[in-house]
């Protein structure tokens, strides 16, 4: 299947996007189809738990058009990913001045719905997305554990996501500073020894304190998951 043509990679109406105003940052995230939904698998550590409890189709990702949207920048990004690379950083350029203008900080989201190492796709002078962009912050959340033992670019926040199959890794992260998300039905003050923040008040990871856990209140079909991705308390 090819893609056709892309007029847009980023967006930022999204409503907890829309939150991160109030902390003077304009936020863009980026959204693909997750999991194998376009028939590649953007999302290699996937749980059952988490491809149930997906925001794919949450808010405007219900609508048909949305979803073959995301499917085709999929399609874009694995076909022609040096032009896609180039796209998002002409775009990330127009939104940096989009914010600036709104007297606003830019920060950016890739993994929307996606688990991508953007790290690792380097396209102009051999530098990654991030590199190019060093006054901005990115940030996503990740169930890659091995990506926490990458060097990574220094405005490039990673939160790990526990899901119902992966409490060995988050075992080993506990042993760390970084931060771990836990989906709740009800958020804790605390959680395996370490203080519980809320994740929803914003989406703005990379101002979170160091060695939280950043709870997230469970939402659509996460609030029926009996899987154990959804902590119940």
């Amino acid at each position: 299947m090819n893609y056709k043509p892309q007029k847009k990679l980023l967006s930022f109406n999204n409503f907890k996007m829309q939150k991160s105003i109030k902390y003077g940052y304009l936020t863009a995230i980026l959204h693909l189809a997750p999991y194998n939904l376009s028939g590649y698998n953007i999302c290699p550590k996937a749980s059952n738990g988490c491809i149930i409890a997906c925001l794919n189709t949450a808010g405007r990702g219900q609508m048909n058009c949305v979803q073959k949207s995301r499917i085709n920048k999929t399609l874009y990004f694995i076909k022609d990913r040096q032009k896609f690379l180039e796209h998002l950083h002409k775009e990330i350029t127009n939104y940096e001045k989009l914010a600036i203008s709104k007297n606003l900080k830019l920060a950016i989201r890739l993994n929307g719905t996606s688990d991508l190492a953007w790290e690792r796709y380097r396209f102009k002078d051999y530098k990654n997305i991030m590199e190019l962009f060093p006054n901005i912050p990115f940030y996503d959340y990740t169930k890659i554990l091995n990506r926490f033992n990458e060097i990574l670019p220094k405005n490039y926040s990673l939160t790990f996501s526990k899901s119902e199959s992966n409490e060995s890794e988050v075992k080993k992260l506990l042993a760390t500073d970084n931060n771990i998300a836990v989906v709740f039905n009800k958020l804790p003050k605390k959680y395996l020894g370490r203080q519980v923040v809320t994740g929803d008040d914003s989406d703005l990871r990379f101002l979170d304190p160091k060695k939280t856990i950043i709870g997230l209140l469970a939402k659509g079909r996460a609030k029926k998951d009996n899987s154990g991705f959804t902590v119940i308390n």
